[in-house]
């Protein structure tokens, strides 16, 4: 049994957890009904601010300096937590994508903001993902309804993404993007979507429609581990605390029939969860904007 603490947060879409490790807090979004929320775990506060950005938004990448890119429909974001001010800052799509794209999951290496795109829709094979450095957009994959992950382990040089359309987890190389396929989900397990790493080569995944997260042995690609959720739609996991052995995790409220919210009584909720495993650090990016 996992000992779960739960956040009230009342996410129509919760994603985009990360653990902000200067201040001991966790910063994560909702993309429905556009806010931000900033968890304090040593006090065990929750603040939300609204944000007067176009939805869905798609994720949050913090700052060394303090600041956070967010990114939504229209582009990219500098938000300041000072006084709450947005700054646009661009949009990686080209111009005839920008009425059926937007954008997505993503992650941080140090000098890469690293960014996923979906169809708006979730019914055509356009959504892709890359990195943007140096106020250039690079492209790695593309052919997805909807980009979800990813999650990076630099001292491997690999990455880690998720088809969630596909029910489909991939490794990359990044040395020569050569990819494989880790997982594929059976119906009853729901659809991988945000992922995170520990540093025992496991992979943690987030079970949208499955009220689970789930831990994968790189080793073998079988789930060796999981924990259930009460809530249907799980969509993003990442580790937090001074060790990194709690495990965040969000979900969402929408598309969780009315008949079963009695079940999953905390659909839209957010979860802390002890486990026996430390996570690998994502770090604050080194950009400036």
């Amino acid at each position: 049994m996992f000992d779960i603490d739960i956040i009230d947060s009342k996410t129509a879409l919760g994603e985009s957890g990360f653990y902000l490790y200067k201040t001991n807090e966790i910063v994560f979004l909702d993309l429905f009904k556009p806010h931000i929320f900033f968890y304090s775990i040593q006090a065990k506060k929750l603040n939300k601010i609204k944000l007067n950005l176009p939805k869905p938004l798609g994720n949050i990448y913090p700052l060394q300096n303090g600041k956070f890119v967010i990114s939504c429909f229209n582009g990219l974001y500098l938000f300041n937590r000072k006084n709450n001010n947005l700054k646009y800052i661009v949009d990686v799509r080209a111009l005839g994508e920008k009425k059926d794209i937007s954008y997505n999951d993503g992650t941080i290496t140090k000098d890469k903001l690293w960014i996923g795109l979906c169809h708006i829709k979730e019914t055509d094979n356009l959504g892709y993902f890359g990195y943007f450095k140096n106020n250039k957009f690079y492209e790695i994959d593309r052919g997805f309804k909807v980009s979800n992950g990813p999650a990076i382990n630099e001292k491997r040089n690999k990455l880690y993404f998720s088809d969630s359309f596909n029910s489909c987890i991939y490794e990359y190389d990044l040395k020569n993007l050569k990819k494989k396929k880790v997982i594929k989900f059976n119906k009853k397990q729901g659809f991988p979507d945000g992922i995170a790493l520990d540093d025992e080569n496991g992979l943690w995944v987030a079970h949208w429609a499955g009220a689970q997260v789930s831990r994968i042995n790189l080793k073998t690609s079988k789930i060796d581990l999981s924990i259930k959720i009460p809530a249907l739609n799980i969509t993003s996991v990442t580790f937090i605390g001074k060790n990194l052995s709690h495990l965040f995790v969000t979900s969402a409220k929408i598309e969780t029939p009315p008949y079963l919210l009695e079940k999953y009584n905390h659909s839209g909720s957010s979860f802390i969860i002890k486990t026996n495993y430390n996570g690998i650090r994502i770090p604050y990016s080194s950009m400036n904007f």
